[in-house]
């Protein structure tokens, strides 16, 4: 059966079983193949016959009339293939029907008469006394290989070799061996031709691989067709469907890098058309094509319509698209075509790798305020080398005068903790107003950033000052504090903004608000005062008057503090400065010092001063002791006395408060202030019912309060480094001045008191002066009854 199947040549078994005869006995036959001849055509066979076994369904056959039967017989047996040749049966002559295990032969050549016998034969009729015209386009060439051709072979036609020599080969092999041929030579006109190929190799698994590589230059051949042929919308529909029939990846590449200048091509020419290609059709594999669409796209002339269509494709196809060709995001980026909010929308479901991509591709054309968005989703998670790379671009290629950009950086940078590389970058650049605001976005209101402006940045560079403004304007008071903690740094502060108007403002508020050292804190209240008005003024006076008070410091003080006065107003608390200018603690120079400038004032600061009579005894009588020079005694002596007008109550209870403790103290001071203390006390002693706060002043043990107060108060005078006449003064004020004088003149050295009080006489103020003159007149009228000696 191998033989017959295989090797035999059925012309050649033809000859070897006539020449045996039918009479032989049985025996073994070889047969060689140089016994192959060819054979003589047959002209009067019917094509019908070769339709009805190749081309259509295949039932059996009886061919009727024929006067070839063996002619014919003998050409298919040489024309089939072997798996047909093993199972085909048929007879060259009969009467009737015949049948093999019940099986109808598959072909049986009969005469006309006999075809009655075939009423019942379910297989098909083939006249075969006439010629039938061809039913199929390729009956005619079956028939010339099976009828005409010397050595006849249907093998000859697959163009898949499934016939040859296995046994897989069948009718519908055939005819799709024969569709295959007459796809192929139509593919150069008819481009779609070359989708039925790929539809036929890929039902051959077999030979798939061999016959798809063989394909591909015949499915090059097909795109350029289409392109030439096909409106662009349906070319690149034909692109994509014929790709996404090739299967496997590898033959796809191979398709693809074959039509690569043609992809290109048509894309450059019909580019809009080439993004609705992107948009509805590029997918089952067909994405290939997208690097070559891009890059044509991209060369359009007819960019801007094409651009409008990218924009709006959905947004993880245009992130594909322009990441597909460097060139497509250059052109896109370069102008303003509405791409940017795709490209950040894109971004958002964007893989790590398409990000990193995307950075690399997009960031170096993100120069303008347009692209701050995506500049920012870009720059979303960057390290601060990356950040201070963008600013170094930004700042060689504009200057950053783009400022949406300059806040993205300052954003990242501010969320990265890369602040400190940036403003490296910004400070190197080329100055401008953009990259100020900048620069000043990138400054936080602390001591770390402000000393980075003062020791950091050239003393050359204009910014440096406003900067320096910005940032403390800016701070809070709670932030201000810890910036001017180190004792250097308000000289570096003030060395840098200088005169500016500007810094009015800040230098007010760290007056208000900045623990300074009081030399420090004077001068700058100094320096700001003549800038302001109002009420702050007044305040910011009143700051620098309580620093200045207690301490010494270089300069004109008194003119300082006079200035402090002037400007502190209303807002002048006169017991506070009181206590600060001449309470406990203060130097006694400093206090004389203060009280005669408090004495000095002008009235309406004086004024504070007299309405704080209490105050005022608080004050002296708190330091303990009598420090004071004389000039002070007297101013407190006038404040005392002047804030009667005031405040009476408080005039008599100081006065009462002062007077016993001035009297006990020997100093030169403490007599101005008895001028003021003593005349109210002694007043008050007159009345039948004195105050009960009078009751420590003196000791009464005399009924007579007012002797024992005039005793007291000579004999400390006595005891003292008093001056007299303030003595002779408080007896004036006190109505007094005969009575208290002349008990005076009645002491052991009261005689030396008299003359001093008779020297000086004339010092004493109006209208107490004539009282005291009086009294001394009196005195050395009857120096006898005074007991006051005449020769003195």
């Amino acid at each position: 059966m191998h033989e017959w199947a295989v090797g035999a040549d059925p012309s050649a078994l033809v000859a070897i079983a006539t020449e045996a005869g039918p009479t032989q006995k049985s025996k073994r036959l070889s047969i060689g193949s140089d016994l192959r001849m060819p054979i003589p055509p047959v002209e009067a066979a019917s094509v019908e016959l070769l339709e009805a076994l190749f081309l259509e369904d295949s039932i059996p056959v009886a061919v009727f009339g024929t006067k070839v039967a063996e002619p014919v017989a003998l050409r298919l047996l040489t024309a089939v293939w072997p798996s047909m040749r093993r199972r085909f049966t048929m007879s060259t002559f009969c009467n009737s029907p015949r049948t093999i295990a019940k099986k109808s032969f598959d072909l049986v050549f009969a005469p006309v008469e006999a075809r009655s016998r075939f009423s019942d034969w379910k297989g098909r009729r083939v006249d075969g006394t006439k010629a039938s015209p061809p039913r199929h386009r390729w009956s005619s060439k079956v028939a010339d290989e099976v009828f005409r051709a010397p050595y006849p072979s249907l093998s000859s036609l697959d163009v898949f070799g499934e016939m040859a020599d296995d046994e897989i080969g069948s009718e519908e092999a055939l005819r799709l061996s024969l569709l295959w041929s007459e796809l192929a030579g139509k593919v150069a006109t008819e481009p779609h031709a070359a989708l039925g190929l790929l539809d036929i190799a890929n039902t051959r698994s077999s030979r798939r691989t061999v016959l798809v590589t063989d394909l591909v230059p015949v499915l090059t051949k097909a795109a350029e067709s289409a392109a030439l042929t096909m409106p662009p919308a349906e070319a690149w529909r034909f692109l994509q469907v014929l790709i996404s029939k090739l299967g496997e990846a590898h033959w796809r590449l191979l398709l693809i890098n074959s039509v690569r200048s043609l992809t290109l091509s048509l894309a450059q020419q019909y580019p809009v058309d080439a993004v609705d290609a992107i948009s509805h059709r590029l997918k089952d594999g067909s994405e290939g094509l997208l690097n070559d669409i891009a890059s044509g796209i991209a060369k359009a002339s007819a960019f801007e319509m094409a651009a409008k269509k990218l924009a709006v494709l959905p947004p993880d196809l245009l992130l594909h698209t322009v990441l597909a060709a460097p060139e497509l995001s250059t052109r896109l980026l370069h102008e303003d075509y509405g791409i940017e909010p795709g490209l950040v929308a894109s971004i958002g479901g964007a893989s790590k790798d398409e990000i990193a991509m995307a950075r690399k591709r997009f960031l170096p054309h993100l120069v303008n305020n347009r692209h701050a968005k995506l500049f920012a989703v870009l720059l979303e998670n960057a390290d601060g080398g990356s950040i201070a790379r963008e600013a170094e671009r930004l700042s060689s290629t504009h200057g950053l005068t783009a400022g949406a950009l300059n806040e993205v950086l300052v954003d990242v940078a501010q969320q990265e903790n890369a602040i400190a590389s940036l403003r490296d970058v910004v400070t190197k650049a080329n100055p401008s107003h953009a990259s100020h605001v900048m620069l000043r976005k990138l400054l936080r209101c602390n001591i770390e950033d402000v000393d980075w402006i003062l020791t950091t940045m050239e003393s050359s560079d204009a910014r440096r000052a406003t900067l320096l403004l910005d940032v403390l304007t800016t701070a809070s008071d709670q932030e201000l504090r810890p910036i001017f903690g180190p004792p250097e740094i308000l000289a570096k502060v003030l060395k840098t903004i200088g005169d500016l108007p500007a810094a009015t403002e800040i230098l007010a508020r760290i007056v208000e608000n900045i623990p300074l050292p009081p030399t420090d804190l004077i001068a700058l209240a100094m320096r700001v005062l003549p800038r302001i008005d109002g009420p702050r003024a007044g305040l910011i006076a009143v700051t620098a008057l309580e620093a200045a008070l207690p301490g010494d410091f270089k300069g004109k003080r008194d003119q300082i503090l006079s200035t402090f006065f002037d400007r502190a107003g209303e807002r002048l608390d006169g017991a506070r400065i009181l206590r600060l200018g001449a309470g406990r603690g203060v130097h006694g120079d400093l206090a004389s010092s203060n009280l005669v400038l408090f004495d000095n004032s002008p009235a309406s600061i004086r004024n504070k001063f007299l309405k704080s009579p209490t105050a005022l005894a608080d004050t002296i009588i708190g330091r303990g002791s009598l420090d004071l020079s004389y000039a002070a005694g007297e101013a407190v002596g006038r404040l005392l006395w002047g804030s009667d007008e005031f405040d009476h109550p408080g005039f008599l209870f100081a006065s009462a408060r002062l007077l016993p403790f001035v009297t006990d103290m020997k100093a030169e001071a403490a007599s101005p202030i008895i001028a003021a203390a003593f005349p109210s006390v002694y007043r008050e002693l007159q009345r039948e019912s004195p105050p009960d706060f009078l009751s420590y002043v003196f000791l009464f043990v005399d009924w007579d309060r007012c002797k024992v107060a005039r005793r007291a108060l000579v004999r400390a005078l006595l005891n003292s480094n008093w001056r007299p006449r303030d003595i002779a003064l408080a007896a004036a004020r006190a109505g007094d001045a005969a009575r208290i004088i002349r008990n005076i003149a009645k002491e052991e050295r009261g005689s030396f008191a008299i003359s001093s009080i008779e020297r000086e006489a004339d010092t004493i103020p109006d209208p107490w002066k004539e009282q005291v003159k009086k009294a001394l007149k009196d005195l050395r009228k009857d120096p006898v009854r005074n007991n006051f000696p005449s020769d003195l």
